[in-house]
């Protein structure tokens, strides 16, 4: 198991709270299940189901380019399919995904990782394929319109086939079947900085049997005096911890505590015993939760090196991040001009006021920005605000009212469904802000970041983002900052195309909007 995804492993409900708060609920022995679901929660079981499922999507692929190019090209069976050419390719597929790590730990897998191996793995067999059928082929009618249209179906059907994977588990999950049992090791600030990270991903992968805490001094130090705000089962003493395993049926060991002195030969002795009980062991570091690096193992020198992502890449990222902007930027442009007119008439039919605000935020420069929304509060919403000391006092805690009494009918309905943010989108296609990035913030809020705030204003902030998608008003304002924080350590183009349609989910059913 890699490092990189034992840190982004995936949430429990049971890891949701803000640190020093209830981290953690004390969670009862599973309930007894099938001999086959045991099976599949095991991970070699998960990788077989994940195998079998892209050789469903690839020969689904397959068939539907097939028909398609038969119907639209009209070009003959020998040209489509010359010596079985499907028999080759749908094995080729998948020993390429295995090599793109794509059947490593699925079940700790992040979202948007699965999304980039996908494509990568799409993208190098196609053209592994395009050079075979050149060199091998290369006598042989065969249809190039049937390899680029495989291409595009089998993209989407092996997405397609994965996430239907990872709902289903996820089901699963809720029923509390196929559920792991993990013991967490460490000390009581290793604990709650390894829940504050997955408790903003809001992934779900195990039931937390208990914790054995760790002396601040290292596995040696005197036992620890500490309030057991993590609200877990203490299973035992550091010593005990082979039997605190048995005891807890435990499968899985996540040791988190920060480096001290002294514990790099208990920390490899306890890997060893754990290889032999056939224990997976997690190994938690603050650096490597908030590093957006590349990294390679050297088992020889027993360490990790770190290089950033080539340039090209980056570069390459950020110009189909401003593509997209510039698209959905002008598709939203020309629907806001749209809806407009009707929109309009029903604010001017409550009130009579204006129909647009100009909602400030701070740009990247520290400066006072303003981006369009549609007006959904009424004309004197400051002054109300003002007058009522307890209501002034809950915004400027949460900058958000639950209810709140300033909010107009129609603006309601616009901010339930969202629809007050599409002027937002001549914004976007001016550059001035970006589809997903961190929310903006005022000149107000600016405090609440602390020493973030550079680290926020390092990018340009979004109509969407990670928070929004992640519990969007549900959230509370700490836990704002860290989704903002994780999304700025881990952007990619890829996280960005997962919020993306995860935003449109989350408006259709107008989860946590007020």
């Amino acid at each position: 198991m890699s490092t990189r995804e034992s840190i982004a492993s995936r949430d429990t409900e049971l890891l949701r709270s803000a640190p020093g708060l209830t981290a953690v609920q004390p969670t009862a022995r599973p309930a007894s299940q099938s001999g086959f679901l045991r099976l599949l929660a095991k991970s070699r079981a998960l990788k077989l189901i994940y195998l079998l499922g892209d050789v469903l999507a690839l020969t689904l692929a397959h068939m539907v380019a097939f028909r398609a190019v038969q119907s639209l090209f009209h070009v003959p069976l020998s040209g489509l399919n010359p010596f079985e050419y499907h028999r080759f390719y749908i094995p080729f597929f998948a020993v390429l995904l295995y090599f793109f790590d794509g059947y490593k730990s699925p079940e700790l897998r992040r979202p948007e990782q699965e999304l980039e191996r996908s494509w990568k793995a799409v993208v190098i067999s196609f053209l592994g394929l395009v050079l075979f059928n050149f060199v091998v082929f290369r006598s042989e009618v065969f249809s190039r319109y049937l390899l680029v249209c495989w291409f595009l179906t089998s993209y989407v059907f092996l997405v397609g086939v994965r996430f239907a994977f990872r709902a289903i588990q996820e089901r699963l999950w809720r029923a509390g079947l196929m559920r792991r049992r993990a013991v967490l090791v460490g000390s009581a600030e290793g604990l709650r900085d390894y829940q504050q990270l997955l408790s903003i991903q809001r992934h779900r992968g195990y039931d937390v049997a208990g914790a054995i805490l760790v002396p601040e001094s290292g596995p040696g130090g005197s036992e620890p005096q500490f309030e057991n705000t993590l609200n877990v089962p203490i299973l035992g003493s550091l010593d005990r911890w082979q039997d605190c395993l048995t005891s807890a049926s435990a499968d899985l060991l996540i040791v988190a505590y920060p480096a001290v002195a002294g514990t790099g030969e208990w920390v490899a002795n306890l890997l060893w015993r754990c290889r032999q009980r056939k224990i997976d062991v997690q190994l938690y570091s603050g650096v490597l939760a908030t590093a957006n690096l590349n990294y390679e193992i050297d088992e020889y020198a027993g360490s990790l090196r770190f290089y950033a992502q080539p340039r090209w890449s980056l570069m390459l990222q950020r110009a189909l991040k401003r593509v997209a902007d510039l698209v959905l930027g002008f598709i939203g442009s020309v629907f806001t001009l749209l809806i407009t007119p009707i929109i309009g008439v029903l604010i001017k039919f409550e009130d009579r006021g204006p129909i647009f605000y100009r909602s400030p935020y701070v740009r990247p420069d520290g400066q006072d920005g303003y981006y369009l929304k549609f007006r959904t509060m009424r004309v004197d919403a400051d002054q109300v605000l003002n007058r009522d000391p307890e209501m002034l006092k809950a915004f400027l805690v949460q900058h958000k009212l639950t209810n709140d009494p300033r909010v107009t009918r129609i603006g309601r309905i616009l901010r339930k469904y969202s629809l007050d943010e599409f002027p937002s989108f001549f914004s976007i296609l001016r550059g001035d802000i970006s589809l997903v990035g961190p929310r903006t913030i005022t000149q107000a809020q600016r405090p609440n970041y602390g020493a973030l705030l550079p680290k926020l204003l390092s990018v340009k902030p979004g109509l969407t983002g990670f928070w929004q998608v992640m519990g969007r008003q549900t959230t509370s304002y700490d836990d704002k900052v860290r989704l903002d924080m994780f999304y700025i350590d881990h952007w990619s183009i890829w996280l960005d195309v997962l919020i993306i349609f995860k935003t449109f989910w989350v408006v259709v059913r107008a989860e946590g909007a007020y």
